[in-house]
Order: structure tokens, then sequence, then C-alpha cells
């Protein structure tokens, strides 16, 4: 391949790399903000916007590179449709994937936390039943690490490190904690947990509520899931079915019928 040869080609393929390089240690420098008390946040705005800008000058020199090796070379056949798929794909997975994937890992964890705040708020219940404190509530339920319960424990837990930090109350740390992790059902939960331990409300008669609200949510969710799985496959029955069709045809018309004047 003539453009493989030229002189000028390893000093291209040297910034190419060396921009891709650069581009990714923007990315992970720009991965989680982290704020004075050590609380992890969620990636704002302008942080997307510069994931998105230098994921693009990393993903356009490498596509236009590649197309390059495939235009100038004269590659033709499947080489070159595997050039034009590999600059396609490249592109898309520094310009799109990779700047996406602090968003992509929010949602993750938002979902996991919806699914378990229902467990929490019945955790909470039965040691407010036994007449324990929020905090002692709150350390008993990270006391035992449970995988299933890592996402929730881990917040907990540190909610009850700025709780000391900061002279906080148990549940109003919860709040400051929850308020980045982008789960609406598990905020407005500590804020009317917080709002109950600071007016000295009836905080049995808040996660009684709460959870009747959460589980309403669930339900519809879960509704709508199954809906949408039913759409699907459905959808996949009928293409299965024509295309099983057209193929049936394809071959009693074509080959189907030599075979049976063979017979």
């Amino acid at each position: 391949m003539s453009f493989l040869s030229s002189p000028g080609t390893p000093y291209y393929l040297g910034a190419i790399a060396a921009a891709i390089i650069a581009t990714w240690g923007v990315l992970l420098m720009e991965r989680r903000r982290v704020a004075v008390a050590g609380l992890q946040l969620a990636p704002t705005a302008a942080g997307m916007s510069r994931r998105y800008l230098t994921g693009n000058l990393a993903g356009v020199p490498l596509a236009v590179g590649l197309v390059s090796m495939g235009v100038a070379g004269g590659v033709q056949g499947m080489p070159r449709l595997l050039l034009l798929a590999a600059a396609l794909g490249g592109y898309m997975y520094l310009a799109l994937v990779i700047p996406r994937r602090p968003l992509v890992r929010q949602q993750q964890e938002a979902d996991a936390l919806r699914r378990l705040t229902p467990g929490f708020i019945s955790f909470v219940r039965v040691g407010m039943s036994s007449f324990e404190s929020p905090l002692d509530i709150m350390r008993r339920y990270t006391l035992r690490p449970v995988t299933r319960w890592a996402p929730m424990q881990e917040v907990v837990t540190e909610a009850l490190r700025i709780s000391l930090d900061r002279r906080l109350r148990p549940f109003a740390a919860l709040l400051f904690v929850v308020k980045e992790r982008g789960c609406r059902e598990l905020i407005d939960l500590a804020a009317a947990l917080a709002q109950a331990e600071a007016e000295g409300g009836n905080i049995e008669a808040v996660l009684v509520a709460q959870q009747v609200t959460l589980e309403q949510i669930l339900q519809s969710e879960f509704k709508r899931m199954l809906s949408r799985r039913t759409m699907y496959l459905l959808l996949m029955v009928a293409v299965s079915l024509v295309v099983g069709i057209l193929i049936n045809l394809l071959w009693v018309i074509t080959a189907g019928g030599s075979v049976f004047q063979q017979l």
C-alpha cells in the first residue's frame, strides 16, 4: 500500500495516537468530580460538553486516518469495508460511548437504588419500632456487608461519615448524599425524613406514606416493562414468521422446484 510506505505516515499515525492518549487522559480526569467533603458528584453539563468535545477531537482524526488509508492505498473489496467499519466504530466509541459512561453509570446506580429503597424503608421502620435512633439504625444497616445491598450501603456509609464530619443529623446527611445520586424516589424519601427529623414529626408516618407511594411507582414501572417486553416479543415473532414464509417461498420457487423435478 503506497499510503503506508509514505514518509509522512509514521508522523501522522503518531499524531493520532498522541491525540487519543491526551483525550483519554482528559476523559479520565472528568470521570467524576469530587467535592471538598469527598462526596462524589454527578457530571455537570459543562463537564459532559468537555467530554464530548475531547471525544470528537480524538475520534475524528482516527476515522479520517483510517478512511485515508483505504482511499489513498487503493484498498478494494472486503478490506475496504473493514477499514470503513473500523473508522465508524472507532469514532462512535471515542466520541459517543466513552463520553456517556458517567451518565450511564449514574442511571444504573439510580435504578439500583430505586429497587433497594423499599427494603431500606422496611429496615428503618423495623428499627424505629424498636425505639432505635436513626444513627444506630443506619449504622446497623451497614454493619454486615451484603452484595445485593451494596449501592444503598455505600450511600448510607457516606451519609454516616458526612454526619460525623459536618455535625449533621443522620437523615439530613442522607439527603445531602442522595441529592447527587439521581434517584428521585430516594431523594424524596430522604427529604421527607430530614424534614420530620428536624421538626420532630412522626417518622413512622412518613415511612408508611413513602412506602405506599414507592410501591405504586414500582408497580406502574413493572407494568410498563411487561408491556414493552410483550410488544418486543410479538414483533420478533411476527418478523420471524414473515422471514420464514419468505424463505420457504424462495426455496420452493427456485431450488425446491429443481429438486422436485429430479425426483
